[in-house]
């Protein structure tokens, strides 16, 4: 709350009172650091100019689009020129589905995540052999400078190879008992931080029909990687290896 405060008055500052309650009210609409807070300079100035229009699509939300712009549901129509649609992107798993890959029952990988995510580690599935990935869900990702952290699993994904081409062995895949234990592993985390207090795309709650849950490991950089070195010292527990 104390962060909230010091980051709200700062803000006021920044902008016209006829839009503090709407960009920095009160009452905070979650906690602070839940959802990812504008890194950008002069963001909350642009509001203050005189051509800049602030709508809340959560109080009059936007009902469709029409050929002069958009019809809100209080039936008021905004005259666009250009519409520039930015409704947020499915992450974490979206570019992984949409590659297709499919495991070796010809499952598509999407379907197998369409009721939520299990990933061990964040760099493979049970069903989907040799399939390892970086900067993937249930890594991470987000939570973690992304270079960074695609850079640690490639490490990672590089030592596991090379353990498999020492042994003579040329299949690997996470066990389902293993991606279902890091899944709750992650709901465990979540369950005790605020991040469940928002709505956001930590959580998958950006995309309708998406399974809301943690997408990134929260438990930071060093816990993760002790997990790596773990993994590793115990002959890759958790994965069949043949």
């Amino acid at each position: 709350m104390r962060a909230y405060e010091f980051w709200r008055e700062k803000t006021r500052k920044r902008i016209k009172p006829e839009l503090w309650e709407l960009l920095a009210p009160t009452i905070p609409p979650h906690p602070f650091g839940v959802k990812r807070p504008s890194l950008e300079q002069n963001y909350f100035e642009v509001f203050n100019k005189g051509f800049v229009r602030l709508i809340d699509v959560k109080a009059t939300p936007i009902d469709r689009v029409v050929p002069e712009g958009l019809r809100t549901a209080d039936g008021v129509v905004h005259e666009l020129d250009v519409l520039v649609m930015a409704t947020g992107f499915d992450a974490n798993t979206g570019a992984l589905n949409e590659i297709d890959i499919r495991g070796v029952d010809s499952t598509a990988l999407g379907d197998k995540w369409a009721s939520g995510v299990d990933a061990y580690l964040g760099i493979a599935s049970a069903g989907f052999p040799n399939a390892l990935f970086s900067y993937g869900p249930q890594s991470p990702a987000a939570f973690c400078n992304g270079p960074t952290s695609a850079e640690l699993q490639g490490d990672a994904i590089a030592d596991l190879l090379d353990y498999l081409r020492a042994n003579g062995k040329s299949r690997i895949e996470s066990t389902t008992p293993a991606d279902n234990a890091w899944t709750d592993e992650i709901a465990q985390m979540l369950s005790v931080s605020l991040f469940d207090q928002a709505d956001s795309w930590y959580l998958g709650a950006n995309i309708p029909g998406k399974k809301r849950q943690l997408l990134n490991f929260p438990g930071g950089v060093p816990a993760y990687l002790e997990r790596l070195k773990t993994l590793k010292d115990k002959g890759y527990e958790g994965f069949e290896i043949s």
